[in-house]
C-alpha cells in the first residue's frame, strides 16, 4: 500500500525507528494498527526488527529488499541511505533526534508548513568532516512567510556545560568568520535536552555569554508532549515561544 511504502521510506532516512514513532507518523499514534502492519512488512521482509528489551518498543530499519522496494517504485534516498547491519552505537542518541524530527514533521504538517530537507549527523558524517557537526541540519519552508534552516543539538544524556560550551563556540566562531555549517549559513540552534536541570545549565551558560547568534532550548518530554512547533522554546529569558515567533519575530515585535 501507498503507507507501507512510506513506512519504508521513513525507516530508509531515519536509519532505525521505534513502534511509537513510527505509529506517530503513519496510524495518528495507534500502536495496534501500527504493530500489526509492521509485522506484515517484517514478514514480507520488507523491513528489520530488533528488539533491544522486552520492557522497551521495538526497533525497525529498513532491509535490502525493502530499499530495492521503494526506489522500484520511485523513492529516491540520498547516497548516505545504507541497509544496518547492526543496531547503533548511539542508539538512543539517534532515537532522540528522531523523536525530535518526527514530532516536528507532524507539528509543521498542522500548520501548513514542511520540512524541505534534513541531513541528521550520520548523513553529515558521510558527507564530509567539518569543523562542527550538528545532530541535525535541517530547512523549513513556512509557506507564505519564507524559509529558514536550523541546526539541532540533542542532549541526550551529556551533561557536560563544558562541551556543550565548546560546541556553541564553536557555532559562534564560524559565524564571525562568515564560514557556513556544510554549505548553510546562519541557521537558528535548536538545544532540545533529556534533563530539564541540565538545559537549564546550559541556559544559563549561554545567558552570561550573550551570542549573537539565535540558540533556543526545549525539554525532550516537552517536545514530544506538547508539539515541537508550540511555545516551550526558551533562549536566556523566561519567556517562552513558538518556533515560528522565534524563527520570524523572536521578540513578541510585529
Amino acid at each position: 500500500t501507498e503507507r507501507d511504502l512510506w513506512i519504508v521510506e521513513a525507516l530508509g532516512k531515519m536509519k532505525f525507528s521505534t513502534t511509537s514513532q513510527l505509529a506517530k507518523l503513519f496510524f495518528a499514534g495507534s500502536r495496534w494498527p501500527a504493530n500489526k502492519r509492521l509485522r506484515k512488512l517484517l514478514d514480507a521482509g520488507l523491513v528489520r526488527a530488533w528488539v533491544t528489551s522486552l520492557s522497551e518498543d521495538n526497533v525497525y530499519s529498513i532491509a535490502r529488499s525493502g530499499l530495492a522496494a521503494a526506489e522500484e517504485r520511485g523513492v529516491k534516498f540520498n547516497s548516505y541511505a545504507k541497509v544496518p547491519h547492526g543496531l547503533d552505537e548511539n542508539l538512543d542518541h539517534l532515537l532522540a533526534i528522531n523523536d525530535m524530527r518526527v514530532c516536528l514533521g507532524i507539528g509543521l504538517a498542522d500548520i501548513g508548513a514542511s520540512i524541505a530537507w534534513w541531513l541528521s549527523d550520520w548523513e553529515l558524517r558521510s558527507h564530509g568532516r567539518e569543523r562542527i557537526i550538528p545532530d541535525g541540519l535541517f530547512l523549513i519552508n513556512w509557506q507564505g512567510l519564507g524559509e529558514q534552516t536550523y541546526a539541532l543539538e540533542v542532549d541526550n544524556n551529556t551533561r557536560s556545560s563544558r562541551n556543550f560550551m565548546k560546541k556553541i563556540l564553536a557555532y559562534a566562531s564560524l559565524q564571525t568568520r562568515g564560514k557556513g555549517i556544510y554549505g548553510v549559513m546562519d541557521p537558528i540552534i535548536l538545544v532540545a535536552g533529556a534533563d530539564r536541570k541540565w538545559l537549564e545549565r546550559y541556559r544559563a551558560s549561554i545567558k552570561q555569554l550573550r551570542p549573537s547568534h539565535r540558540i533556543w532550548f526545549a525539554a525532550i518530554e516537552e517536545i514530544k508532549r506538547e508539539d515541537a512547533t508550540g511555545a516551550i522554546w526558551a533562549d536566556g529569558e523566561e519567556k517562552k515561544y513558538s518556533l515560528r515567533e522565534l524563527t520570524f519575530c523572536p521578540y513578541g515585535k510585529d
